[in-house]
């Protein structure tokens, strides 16, 4: 039988009202919990409406150091061919393509003479410079000139689906790319909604690129090639390789190669016509100008990126806010393991604490996140400056130094927030870049140099709170796998974290899993974010050329002028040297500079010298990197690579 439910309302006994005061007081508990824990795993700003004005704009970071060129003219053959003019529907394409293509050999140092037909390309001399641009239609005698070009040692420069149609323009097939590059899978990209590639560090085609430097493309069709080593690769927004969607797992944009019979050849996957914006189009021009020096023959030389000729650099920052005696663990932890970091407190949070900044400052540096956590970006620079000042000077009261770095909340900034951090006594801002590059940016504020420490890698909030993350290991991954990406374009990793997340027991070992992966790999830069930027900024002005044949070296002494390298046995091949003259910025001094030189002769050939005294050398597979130590403000050195004649056996190489 149903019970008789009472129309009336009754009063409740005591016994109910308790109950329900204790289920009230249960609920009102675990809303003070979950908001004690929201608050330790989330910054406040994201839960609450953004109230700050949209960031305003960027003026433009600083070019990357330009790289030193041998100035030496070289020939070059520009295939024009009516075939390939009538494969593209416009009929200006093509003119205009070859016009293009002529302004950049030429502006390379090339001398151009256009060839037209088959009997054409097989007259072309063995150091001439074959160039074959746009052309995906080749006859079969055509194919048989440039295999017998690149067979007798010639450089060929060509790109996109050279040689994939036959003289009717009728499909051949992947095969010539394949052939030309040494690819065993050639892939066409399919259509993406954005197209990018990124070029890392260390290869022939990166002189004068930032490592990780991105470069955006018009979506069209391009190709790629599947080959293991440093490349420079197809790659999706944030630098992670893009390789084709059907799984062939080609990634490779541009390439720079070696066949076995000495010659020298550059391949670029995609059309120059296809950069999405002005700066794009410069990025594009530079890449290619560098595959055409490589296989003229002609030596490149630039600062390498990072002191002691290291493979990248690691930042280890934590924000310090709520929860902020956390961060004493995490100073104690990078004592522990003997490297310095860097802190951004958030000032009016830590004040009271002077243990803390201590403990801080002995494990570090310790910078500013302003004084409340607010938002700056989007402000009127009065109100930044204001503000900024504030937060310089309450963490100088509390640590008894002026902060270098600010981590500005939210990581946004604008023009405003670099000019009001420089008058406030600050050098670098720690924030995220767009993904732009993998490494820092120079700004010129008003005369002063502001520069930007990227974060291109997942940090603790990413991981354990956006993609709720419970066990301390995915933590770990994701810092793994961030920092072997930076590593492998040769950039800067700054491995975030915050206080009120990393207090949780394990949580740690992360950092220390990091450490330990960067200590093992031997090839890391480690330094607080202060030092990273100083050595950026003095990097920035590092001048380096290449020096003709027969010039002085500006060095005021006989650096490579009659002195021979261990191993020369007085041989005279002076036409065959090679001097670069590495200046450093005239207002600062540069420490353990190292130099990369593409050489497109084997290395083993040359014994390089610094300022007339003998060095040992690093071999890398376009060349060698070579140290030239510190240098005061204005002061330069000449590397001097001289001709030598190999012993018979190994134990004297110079090669380290």
């Amino acid at each position: 039988m149903r019970p008789r439910r009472d129309p009336v309302p009754r009063a409740r006994a005591a016994g109910h009202w308790l109950a329900g005061v204790l289920l009230l007081g249960l609920l009102a508990g675990g809303v003070v919990s979950a908001a004690v824990v929201l608050w330790e795993n989330l910054d406040i700003h994201q839960l609450a409406p953004r109230l700050a004005a949209e960031p305003g704009p960027l003026p433009r970071p600083q070019p990357p150091p330009g790289a030193g060129y041998e100035g030496r003219r070289f020939n070059a053959a520009l295939l024009r061919s009516r075939r390939n003019e009538a494969f593209y529907p416009d009929g200006k394409y093509y003119q205009e393509s070859l016009r293009r293509w002529r302004t950049l050999i030429e502006a390379t140092g090339g001398v151009v003479r256009e060839v037209g037909t088959a009997q054409d390309l097989a007259g072309v001399a063995k150091d001439e410079v074959l160039i074959i641009p746009d052309a995906p239609c080749l006859s079969n005698a055509e194919l048989r000139a440039v295999q017998a070009h690149v067979a007798q040692g010639g450089g060929v420069v060509s790109n996109w689906a050279v040689g994939a149609r036959n003289a009717q323009c009728a499909w051949r097939g992947w095969n010539t790319v394949a052939e030309l590059t040494g690819a065993p899978d050639v892939r066409e990209l399919a259509a993406r909604k954005a197209l990018y590639l990124t070029v890392p560090d260390g290869t022939a085609l990166s002189p004068g690129f930032d490592p990780g430097t991105r470069v955006e493309l018009l979506p069209e069709p391009s190709l790629a090639l599947a080959l293991e080593g440093a490349r420079v690769y197809w790659s999706d927004w944030a630098l992670n390789p893009a390789p084709d969607e059907s799984g062939g797992g080609a990634d490779v944009a541009a390439l720079a190669y070696r066949t076995p019979s000495g010659a020298r050849g550059a391949w670029f996957g995609f059309r120059l016509s296809q950069a999405a914006t002005p700066a794009d189009s410069a990025r594009l021009d530079l890449l290619v100008a560098n595959g055409l020096r490589w296989a003229a023959g002609l030596a490149t030389a630039n600062v390498a990126s990072w002191p002691g000729g290291r493979q990248a650099a690691l930042v280890l920052a934590e924000n310090v806010e709520a929860g902020y005696g956390n961060a004493t663990a995490m100073a104690d932890l990078l004592r522990k393991h003997g490297v310095r970091g860097s802190f951004y407190a958030v000032s009016q949070m830590v004040l009271g604490d002077k243990d803390l900044a201590k403990a801080l400052e002995a494990a570090g540096e310790v910078g500013s996140q302003t004084p409340d956590h607010r938002p700056v970006a989007g402000l009127s620079f009065q109100d930044q400056s204001v503000r900024l000042r504030r937060g310089s000077g309450e963490v100088r009261g509390w640590t008894g130094v002026a902060p270098a770095g600010l981590r500005p909340p939210e990581e946004t900034f604008d023009a405003n927030t670099l000019r009001a951090w420089a008058d406030a006594g600050g050098s670098y801002i720690l924030a995220v870049n767009q993904a732009r590059s993998a490494s820092p940016e120079v700004y010129d504020v008003s005369g002063r140099t502001m520069v930007l420490l990227p974060r291109l890698i997942k940090d603790d909030y990413n991981v354990i709170v956006q993609e709720s993350a419970i066990r301390t290991e995915r933590l770990t991954s994701a810092f793994l796998q961030g920092i072997d990406k930076i590593r492998a374009v040769g950039g800067l990793a700054v491995v975030a974290t915050h206080t009120q997340i990393m207090g949780v027991d394990g949580r740690l070992d992360a950092v220390a899993a990091v450490i330990d992966t960067a200590r093992a790999q031997g090839d890391w830069w480690i330094a607080p974010g202060e030092d990273v930027a100083g050595w950026w900024k003095a990097r920035s002005g590092v001048r380096v050329t290449v020096l003709e044949p027969g010039s002085p070296s500006e060095s005021g002494d006989s650096a490579g002028r009659g002195r021979e390298a261990p191993g020369h046995a007085g041989t005279s091949a002076t036409a065959r040297s090679l001097r670069v003259l590495v200046e450093a910025p005239p207002n600062l001094p540069v420490s353990d500079v190292w130099v990369d030189i593409v050489l497109p002769q084997d290395p083993a050939g040359f014994g390089p010298l610094v300022d007339g005294e003998p060095v040992r050398y690093t071999g890398t597979p376009w060349g060698i990197r070579v140290p030239v130590g510190d240098l005061g403000a204005g002061e330069r050195r000449v590397v001097s690579l001289i001709p030598v004649e190999r012993p018979s056996t190994k134990k004297d190489t110079p090669t380290t």
